[in-house]
């Protein structure tokens, strides 16, 4: 891409207004994705290719706004789907099943993120690709006018928007350098949190002025920054070996660290999903949708430094201590649920709860990107980033089953007693790397 001439795009008599170098880059990527006939890098080429200093800023600024606005949209909207799937005849069971299904198809989409990365490389492109397809899926949302037509829509379109947002986590991972993964992962969790608020402050306003089909099409024309964002992307080569850290290749140890940092991060998602889920349900009555998405826009305020200031302090003092801090917070967050009635305990309880969903994600995928080799690394951020939307799947799923036959305060403690467990399942990886890298834990 650096042999590309700069050309641009005259409008009238004025200056050049348009930069056509990164929409010719990617064509020009475009006709060698998957070839046969593409040989595979020199080993020389392909160690070269381990980052060694810290990543472009324009890069991580360009992955940040990409991030931000699926977060923006995908967390507004979260809350006010059951309304929406209410007023399409749907009930609490129905709309636990929908839920977990978009969030199963946004799973596999994540999942397939790491086989796609790898086997057609071009990450950038892909984004580019699989952003634009989701666009005109809002605008379909627009038009739906049964319970069935939002359930296959959704399903679609949450696939695309899995893709997209692991394939970004990927040219992250790949993009930093090793002295800096915590900080670089923490920027782009980061973008979770500020989403929150984005989008909790915003979507509410939408759906009240302008009534729901208004919404999604509005909604549309916002996702089209994402492709946009990606047209500037810098590529990264996926299959780079980094040798920074000797001896944890092929070892059992690492793989047994790593499949138990996947059951605690399930577990984790799990319980913080049964928290969101009931705090919706429980909103449906006697708040507005401005209230309902309200709390996540306090969620985002309330845990909008601690992405990047963990993922700092995790670099020098070890990453394990701090996603353990996030589990015991979301416990307080979903006891605080199990009592609340007024809005300012809802805040309360979202402000915790969100330490799991926002906060602890940066940490851990800077812990994966510690004891996964970077051959595996795509696989190994995708199959992490997967775990919170089985989490998602299953607090759908079971969660109004719990809600409907334990009642909305024991349903909280279920999920408390979830987030326990996730952070119990720590100590094991603790115990495993502790000895061989003592800094990750």
């Amino acid at each position: 891409m650096g042999s590309c001439h700069k050309k641009s795009t005259r409008s009238g008599g004025g200056d050049a207004l348009i930069p056509a170098e990164p929409i010719a880059a990617l064509l020009a990527d475009i006709a060698p994705i998957g070839s046969p006939r593409t040989p595979p890098p020199p080993v020389a080429a392909v160690r070269d290719a381990v980052p060694k200093g810290p990543i472009p800023r324009r890069q991580l600024l360009l992955l940040s706004l990409y991030t931000v606005v699926i977060w923006s949209l995908g967390n507004g909207l979260l809350p006010l789907l059951p309304k929406f799937a209410t007023g399409l005849g749907a009930s609490d069971v129905d709309i636990g099943y929908f839920l977990a299904l978009s969030y199963g198809a946004i799973a596999l989409g994540s999942a397939s993120a790491g086989w796609l990365s790898g086997r057609l490389g071009r990450i950038r492109v892909q984004m580019v690709v699989m952003a634009l397809v989701v666009s005109p899926l809002f605008l379909l949302t627009s038009q739906v006018t049964a319970f069935w037509q939002l359930l296959a829509v959704s399903v679609v379109l949450w696939w695309f928007g899995g893709v997209s947002l692991t394939l970004a986590t990927i040219v992250a991972g790949l993009s930093a350098g090793p002295r800096e993964r915590g900080t670089v992962l923490g920027i782009l969790a980061l973008t979770a949190p500020l989403g929150s608020i984005l989008g909790g402050l915003g979507i509410g306003y939408l759906a009240d002025s302008l009534g729901f089909s208004a919404m999604w099409i509005v909604v549309g024309l916002i996702w089209l920054l994402c492709p946009a964002a990606g047209l500037f992307i810098r590529d990264v080569a996926p299959g780079a070996r980094d040798a920074t850290i000797p001896g944890r290749r092929g070892s059992g140890l690492w793989r047994m660290a790593f499949l138990v940092l996947l059951a605690s991060a399930v577990l984790g998602a799990f319980g913080s999903f049964i928290g969101g889920f009931g705090r919706s349900l429980v909103m449906r009555s006697g708040f507005t949708n401005e209230d309902i998405t309200s709390t996540v826009a306090v969620s985002g305020l309330a845990t909008l430094p601690f992405p990047l200031l963990l993922g700092y302090l995790s670099d020098r003092f070890g990453r394990l201590r701090f996603l353990g801090l996030c589990y015991l917070v979301g416990v307080v967050g979903l006891l605080v649920y199990s009592a609340a009635g007024q809005l300012v305990e809802f805040w309360m309880g979202s402000a915790f709860v969100a330490f799991v969903a926002y906060v602890s994600t940066g940490v851990g995928s800077a812990l994966v990107t510690d004891i996964v080799d970077r051959p595996s690394l795509s696989r190994g951020l995708a199959l992490f980033n997967t775990t919170g939307w089985i989490g998602g799947i299953l607090g759908f799923a079971i969660g109004g089953i719990l809600f409907a036959y334990l009642g909305y305060a024991d349903g909280f403690r279920v999920g408390a007693a979830l987030l326990v467990a996730a952070f119990l399942l720590l100590v094991p990886i603790a115990r495993s790397i502790g000895a061989r890298r003592p800094a990750l834990s």
